[in-house]
């Protein structure tokens, strides 16, 4: 931590109004003296409904509060005062044993500690960052307001980009999930162009962009007295949406007939010859997941080559049957044949400079593609197949340790773990390989499912004597465990990809991810991101302190360890 210059920092501080918020006395006196150093504006409360009367009172620029006070703690006052607003900065007194406070307070987008007793250089370093964020906020709100023209002409550009179709016009598939979200009773139909590939191909892109044009043209016409919403989902999808508190499926079925003929009359001249097209349809009434059911209906309807289908539990039963008999078959055969492959993900430093790579599972289907785990993990836990599969992947990773002059990330979930057989061939493994455990990282993933944590801080240690290091993964996707994941003591702890991919956009994952990394720096563990997938979220993730990376931005999952 580099030292920060007093009179440098009582200038930052000098016109910026602190409540500070203490009941002990000398605590309070104590504190009053630092902070009388460089705040001009400070006023006292002596709990925490002392604090939340005055904070409704004045107007101020920070906060600072003790945790554990009587009538309302801090935690409880911070809460109340997220209600009424979600910016101004909140610095939490802190000693090392309140712990147990930390989640709630990094759920409700605490700023920072100053440790107790008070240190002056963390606090200097802590309240010169806290004052700096302060100061750019205000900057930025400034500035915002001398472009206010330009910014909202440029607002209207972007929402226009962000919910509308670029080709026909149409509303997007942004706008869709916004627009579904509000309705109580939705019913919607995925119309998909048949054979659109060999319009595409045969004509060529532009006749096929100009077919996409027409056909959203024919749609807007002949939904103009409906309630119907339209959306363009993908290159040869759109979805008629509404929002209908009186449902009738008889009616949709016959509008749906209906629609389907005046399709069947449609011709669409290219200055040569007229196109004709035909499309299939999905329907959904169902009020959760209504895209997802709807297109399960659509490939119902492709599959057994009807115009539409309405969806119903009965398809979904047996489509799911299908598709794990499907992946139960391919599984075995990978297991049986080498079809299951390891391949390898960069993790990289903030200069892009690669420090390790996750390896990760594969299996190979009848054509020697690569499936991914998303598609048959949950068939392989169902049918028992999993152990085997993870078997192979974690030997695969401790045989190429000693091949090659690289670290690797391993994953191990609690059924892994759970699997004492399993765990000393890899122990056995290990120690016959002394030179790997060093450069080896195990990946835990802290689930619901983690019924023992002393059997996991018992795997942990039994391997640290070894060198390995240790993960957290999928950290930020849950809070239930926090206290024991403290209690492990990791190396790194890698943030759920779902904080990740959105936090360009949404303001909670931000605070919830910077929260987590100086959380993180603070007790010694380093934070790795992944789904990093472009430069913005790269860019924002470096500036919040993260120290690791991973995703697309960098490098796809290859089966090539370069």
């Amino acid at each position: 931590m580099s030292t920060i210059d007093i009179k440098q920092l009582k200038k930052l501080c000098a016109n910026y109004k602190l409540l500070y918020v203490e009941d002990d006395n000398v605590a309070r006196e104590t504190s009053l003296e630092l902070f009388s150093n460089f705040f001009d504006f400070i006023d006292i409360a002596k709990d925490g409904s002392d604090g939340l009367k005055q904070f409704n009172a004045k107007d101020y620029d920070l906060i600072i509060t003790d945790i554990k006070m009587p009538k309302l703690d801090g935690i409880e006052m911070f809460r109340a005062i997220r209600e009424t607003n979600k910016e101004i900065p909140v610095l939490f007194l802190s000693a090392h044993n309140e712990s147990s406070f930390f989640v709630e307070a990094i759920k409700l987008g605490v700023n920072g500690y100053l440790l107790k007793p008070l240190n002056i250089e963390q606090f200097k370093f802590q309240i010169a960052k806290t004052i700096e964020e302060i100061k750019l906020k205000k900057e930025a709100k400034n500035y915002k307001i001398k472009l206010e023209k330009e910014v909202f002409e440029r607002t209207i550009a972007l929402d226009k980009k962000l919910h509308y179709d670029e080709v026909t016009g149409l509303l997007n598939r942004y706008s869709l999930f916004e627009k579904i979200a509000t309705f109580k009773n939705p019913v919607l139909l995925v119309i998909d162009i048949d054979r659109f590939k060999i319009i595409n191909e045969f004509y060529g892109d532009n006749i096929g962009t100009f077919v996409l044009k027409e056909f959203a043209k024919f749609l807007t016409d002949y939904v103009r007295q409906t309630h119907f919403n339209i959306f363009r989902l993908s290159a040869d999808k759109f979805i008629l949406l509404e929002n209908n508190p009186r449902l009738d499926p008889l009616y949709y079925e016959t509008f749906t007939e209906k629609l389907l003929n005046a399709i069947s009359l449609i011709k669409i001249n290219n200055h040569t010859e007229d196109i004709y097209i035909d499309v299939s349809i999905g329907i959904s009434f169902e009020t959760t997941h209504t895209l997802e059911t709807a297109e399960i209906a659509l490939n119902h309807a492709k599959k057994h080559k009807k115009h539409f289908m309405v969806y119903n539990n009965l398809i979904n039963n047996t489509t799911d049957i299908q598709e794990s008999l499907k992946y139960k078959a391919l599984i075995k055969k990978a297991i049986h044949s080498n079809g299951v492959v390891p391949v390898y993900q960069a993790i990289v430093d903030r200069y892009q400079n690669i420090k390790k790579h996750e390896i990760l599972m594969r299996i190979k289907d009848d054509n020697q593609k690569l499936i991914t785990p998303f598609y048959f993990l949950d068939t392989a836990i169902k049918t028992r197949l999993y152990k085997d599969l993870s078997s192979i992947i974690v030997f695969s990773a401790l045989k190429k340790l000693t091949e090659i002059n690289q670290s690797l990330s391993i994953n191990f979930d609690y059924a892994d773990i759970n699997n004492d057989k399993f765990i000393n061939k890899i122990a056995n493994f290990i120690s016959k390989h002394k030179h790997i455990g060093s450069r080896a990282i195990f990946e835990i993933t802290e689930t619901q499912s983690m019924e023992d944590y002393k059997k996991v801080k018992k795997f942990i240690k039994r391997f640290r004597q070894y060198g390995v290091k240790f993960a957290i993964d999928d950290f930020g996707s849950g809070f239930s465990n926090f206290e024991y994941i403290l209690e492990i003591e990791p190396d790194y702890l890698k943030i759920d990809g779902s904080l990740i991919k959105n936090i360009d956009t949404n303001k909670k994952s931000y605070i919830l991810v910077k929260a987590i990394v100086q959380f993180s720096h603070e007790l010694g563990i380093k934070v790795i991101a992944e789904y990093v997938y472009n430069k913005t979220i790269f860019t924002m993730l470096k500036d919040i302190g993260v120290d690791e990376f991973q995703g697309y931005y960098f490098s796809v999952p290859d089966e090539t360890l370069l």
